[in-house]
Protein backbone atom coordinates (compact mmCIF):
# COMPACT_ATOMS: atom_id res chain seq x y z
CA UNK A 1 0.00 0.00 0.00
CA UNK A 2 2.50 2.34 1.34
CA UNK A 3 4.45 1.62 -2.41
CA UNK A 4 1.57 2.50 -4.08
CA UNK A 5 0.78 5.88 -2.88
CA UNK A 6 4.68 6.62 -3.47
CA UNK A 7 4.47 5.84 -6.79
CA UNK A 8 1.32 7.82 -6.83
CA UNK A 9 2.63 10.75 -5.57
CA UNK A 10 6.09 10.67 -8.01
CA UNK A 11 3.88 10.75 -10.74
CA UNK A 12 1.63 13.65 -9.49
CA UNK A 13 4.73 15.74 -9.04
CA UNK A 14 6.28 14.72 -12.83
CA UNK A 15 2.45 15.46 -14.12
CA UNK A 16 2.81 18.88 -12.59
CA UNK A 17 6.32 19.46 -13.49
CA UNK A 18 5.45 18.51 -16.96
CA UNK A 19 2.25 19.91 -17.09
CA UNK A 20 3.70 23.55 -16.03
CA UNK A 21 6.11 23.23 -18.63
CA UNK A 22 3.97 22.55 -21.27
CA UNK A 23 1.72 25.31 -19.85
CA UNK A 24 4.78 27.73 -19.78
CA UNK A 25 6.02 26.60 -23.50
CA UNK A 26 1.98 27.25 -25.07
CA UNK A 27 1.63 30.85 -23.41
CA UNK A 28 5.50 31.76 -24.54
CA UNK A 29 6.23 32.87 -20.43
CA UNK A 30 9.74 32.00 -20.71
CA UNK A 31 9.99 32.42 -16.92
CA UNK A 32 7.94 29.33 -16.26
CA UNK A 33 9.79 27.57 -18.90
CA UNK A 34 13.08 28.04 -17.66
CA UNK A 35 11.84 26.74 -13.78
CA UNK A 36 9.74 23.93 -14.89
CA UNK A 37 12.23 22.81 -17.30
CA UNK A 38 15.17 23.75 -14.99
CA UNK A 39 13.61 21.42 -12.28
CA UNK A 40 13.18 18.76 -14.69
CA UNK A 41 16.83 18.83 -15.79
CA UNK A 42 17.86 19.14 -12.18
CA UNK A 43 15.59 15.73 -11.49
CA UNK A 44 16.95 13.62 -14.12
CA UNK A 45 20.84 14.12 -12.93
CA UNK A 46 20.80 11.63 -10.51
CA UNK A 47 19.60 9.39 -13.61
CA UNK A 48 22.51 10.13 -15.79
CA UNK A 49 24.73 9.81 -12.57
CA UNK A 50 23.66 6.43 -12.21
CA UNK A 51 24.29 5.52 -15.46
CA UNK A 52 27.62 7.03 -15.73
CA UNK A 53 28.74 5.18 -12.18
CA UNK A 54 26.50 2.64 -11.49
CA UNK A 55 25.45 4.13 -7.79
CA UNK A 56 22.26 3.94 -7.41
CA UNK A 57 20.81 7.29 -5.79
CA UNK A 58 17.37 6.38 -3.94
CA UNK A 59 13.94 7.29 -6.30
CA UNK A 60 12.87 9.52 -3.22
CA UNK A 61 15.72 11.97 -3.66
CA UNK A 62 15.36 11.77 -6.93
CA UNK A 63 11.61 13.07 -6.67
CA UNK A 64 12.69 15.59 -3.93
CA UNK A 65 15.33 17.44 -6.17
CA UNK A 66 12.05 17.75 -8.54
CA UNK A 67 9.81 18.91 -5.65
CA UNK A 68 12.72 20.96 -4.66
CA UNK A 69 13.23 22.78 -7.78
CA UNK A 70 10.28 23.38 -8.32
CA UNK A 71 9.27 25.16 -4.76
CA UNK A 72 13.12 27.13 -5.93
CA UNK A 73 12.10 28.36 -9.63
CA UNK A 74 8.65 27.81 -9.65
CA UNK A 75 6.86 29.02 -7.06
CA UNK A 76 9.90 30.84 -5.82
CA UNK A 77 10.80 32.54 -8.54
CA UNK A 78 7.94 32.57 -11.01
CA UNK A 79 5.64 32.74 -8.19
CA UNK A 80 7.09 35.58 -6.24
CA UNK A 81 6.83 33.43 -2.91
CA UNK A 82 10.49 35.02 -2.25
CA UNK A 83 9.98 38.15 -1.99
CA UNK A 84 5.90 37.51 -0.59
CA UNK A 85 6.94 34.74 2.14
CA UNK A 86 10.28 34.91 4.14
CA UNK A 87 9.17 31.45 5.12
CA UNK A 88 9.09 29.52 1.85
CA UNK A 89 13.09 30.94 1.27
CA UNK A 90 13.96 29.75 4.85
CA UNK A 91 12.21 26.22 4.58
CA UNK A 92 14.32 25.33 1.58
CA UNK A 93 17.21 26.72 3.18
CA UNK A 94 16.59 24.42 6.03
CA UNK A 95 15.80 21.50 3.58
CA UNK A 96 18.71 21.83 1.49
CA UNK A 97 21.11 21.65 4.21
CA UNK A 98 19.61 18.70 6.08
CA UNK A 99 19.92 16.57 2.52
CA UNK A 100 23.36 18.02 2.06
CA UNK A 101 24.09 16.41 5.44
CA UNK A 102 22.85 13.36 4.88
CA UNK A 103 25.19 12.81 1.94
CA UNK A 104 28.03 13.87 4.37
CA UNK A 105 27.08 10.75 6.46
CA UNK A 106 27.43 8.44 3.24
CA UNK A 107 30.33 10.21 2.25
CA UNK A 108 32.03 9.75 5.53
CA UNK A 109 31.30 5.77 5.44
CA UNK A 110 33.03 5.49 2.28
CA UNK A 111 36.62 4.44 3.90
CA UNK A 112 34.58 1.90 5.60
CA UNK A 113 32.56 0.51 3.09
CA UNK A 114 29.52 1.04 5.27
CA UNK A 115 30.55 -0.65 8.53
CA UNK A 116 30.24 0.62 11.86
CA UNK A 117 33.21 3.25 11.88
CA UNK A 118 36.32 3.15 14.47
CA UNK A 119 35.20 6.64 16.05
CA UNK A 120 31.74 7.35 17.59
CA UNK A 121 29.23 8.83 15.64
CA UNK A 122 29.45 12.28 17.00
CA UNK A 123 32.79 12.20 14.75
CA UNK A 124 30.50 12.02 11.49
CA UNK A 125 28.15 14.35 12.39
CA UNK A 126 30.52 16.93 12.90
CA UNK A 127 31.73 16.06 8.97
CA UNK A 128 28.53 16.08 7.57
CA UNK A 129 27.63 19.73 9.23
CA UNK A 130 30.64 20.79 8.25
CA UNK A 131 29.91 19.79 4.56
CA UNK A 132 26.08 21.17 4.10
CA UNK A 133 27.51 24.40 6.41
CA UNK A 134 30.39 24.35 3.66
CA UNK A 135 28.10 24.34 0.42
CA UNK A 136 25.41 27.02 2.13
CA UNK A 137 28.71 29.14 2.61
CA UNK A 138 29.55 28.72 -1.22
CA UNK A 139 26.22 29.77 -2.41
CA UNK A 140 25.60 32.66 -0.14
CA UNK A 141 29.55 33.88 -1.73
CA UNK A 142 27.69 32.77 -5.10
CA UNK A 143 24.96 35.05 -4.32
CA UNK A 144 27.18 37.90 -3.86
CA UNK A 145 28.79 37.35 -7.14
CA UNK A 146 26.25 37.55 -8.83
CA UNK A 147 24.76 40.43 -7.33
CA UNK A 148 28.00 42.52 -7.93
CA UNK A 149 29.10 41.50 -11.28
CA UNK A 150 25.41 42.09 -12.78
CA UNK A 151 23.38 44.34 -10.49
CA UNK A 152 20.86 41.57 -9.48
CA UNK A 153 19.39 41.29 -6.19
CA UNK A 154 19.45 37.60 -5.00
CA UNK A 155 20.88 38.71 -1.38
CA UNK A 156 17.61 41.01 -1.50
CA UNK A 157 17.89 42.70 1.93
CA UNK A 158 21.80 41.93 1.73
CA UNK A 159 23.55 41.00 4.87
CA UNK A 160 20.05 40.01 7.31
CA UNK A 161 19.26 37.90 4.31
CA UNK A 162 22.40 36.34 4.13
CA UNK A 163 22.95 35.80 8.17
CA UNK A 164 19.46 34.20 8.11
CA UNK A 165 20.17 32.31 4.87
CA UNK A 166 23.38 31.08 7.10
CA UNK A 167 21.05 29.98 10.10
CA UNK A 168 18.55 28.17 8.18
CA UNK A 169 21.08 26.38 6.75
CA UNK A 170 23.09 25.52 9.90
CA UNK A 171 20.08 24.26 11.34
CA UNK A 172 19.03 22.15 8.74
CA UNK A 173 22.45 20.74 8.67
CA UNK A 174 22.35 20.11 12.37
CA UNK A 175 18.96 18.00 11.30
CA UNK A 176 20.31 16.27 9.07
CA UNK A 177 23.24 15.25 10.77
CA UNK A 178 20.75 13.89 13.95
CA UNK A 179 18.75 12.37 11.50
CA UNK A 180 21.37 10.22 10.32
CA UNK A 181 23.38 9.73 13.60
CA UNK A 182 19.65 8.27 14.83
CA UNK A 183 18.95 6.33 12.07
CA UNK A 184 22.11 4.43 12.20
CA UNK A 185 21.79 3.63 16.03
CA UNK A 186 18.74 2.17 15.24
CA UNK A 187 16.56 4.67 17.52
CA UNK A 188 14.19 6.49 15.47
CA UNK A 189 13.25 6.61 11.56
CA UNK A 190 12.75 10.71 11.65
CA UNK A 191 11.90 12.30 7.98
CA UNK A 192 14.61 11.86 5.68
CA UNK A 193 16.32 9.07 6.92
CA UNK A 194 15.74 6.73 4.63
CA UNK A 195 17.78 8.57 1.61
CA UNK A 196 20.63 7.61 3.78
CA UNK A 197 19.00 4.20 4.52
CA UNK A 198 18.07 3.48 1.38
CA UNK A 199 21.65 4.63 -0.18
CA UNK A 200 23.47 2.25 2.24
CA UNK A 201 21.23 -0.90 1.36
CA UNK A 202 21.45 -0.30 -2.40
CA UNK A 203 24.62 0.19 -3.36
CA UNK A 204 26.93 -2.53 -1.83
CA UNK A 205 29.70 -2.00 -4.46
CA UNK A 206 30.41 0.99 -2.40
CA UNK A 207 28.80 0.17 0.74
CA UNK A 208 29.05 -3.75 1.02
CA UNK A 209 30.30 -3.68 4.75
CA UNK A 210 26.73 -2.08 5.64
CA UNK A 211 25.06 -4.78 8.27
CA UNK A 212 21.68 -3.60 7.58
CA UNK A 213 21.26 -4.06 11.68
CA UNK A 214 22.22 -1.15 13.77
CA UNK A 215 25.19 0.06 14.77
CA UNK A 216 26.76 -1.03 18.23
CA UNK A 217 27.17 1.86 20.64
CA UNK A 218 31.05 2.95 20.12
CA UNK A 219 33.22 1.98 23.02
CA UNK A 220 36.55 3.10 23.63
CA UNK A 221 39.30 0.38 22.94
CA UNK A 222 42.06 -1.52 24.90
CA UNK A 223 45.35 0.45 24.12
CA UNK A 224 48.36 -1.67 23.05
CA UNK A 225 50.76 -3.49 24.98
CA UNK A 226 53.54 -1.32 25.41
CA UNK A 227 51.28 2.22 24.53
CA UNK A 228 52.49 5.12 26.37
CA UNK A 229 50.36 7.97 24.76
CA UNK A 230 52.84 8.98 22.32
CA UNK A 231 55.46 9.95 25.08
CA UNK A 232 59.09 8.47 25.22
CA UNK A 233 60.86 8.16 28.85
Amino acid sequence: MKAKVTTLLSRLVWALALGALGFGIATGDRLLVLGAGGAVAMALLPVVYTWLSGILVPAGLRDGILVFCLAAFVGGEWGGLYQDDLVWDTSLHILAAAVLALTGYALALLPTAGAPPRTSLWVLSVLAVGLASTVGAAWELFEATVDALFGTNAQRSGLPDTMGDMAANLAGAIYGAMVGQLALRGRWRLPLSGLLLTALRQNPVVFGAYPGTPFPRHTARPKPAGWTGGRTS
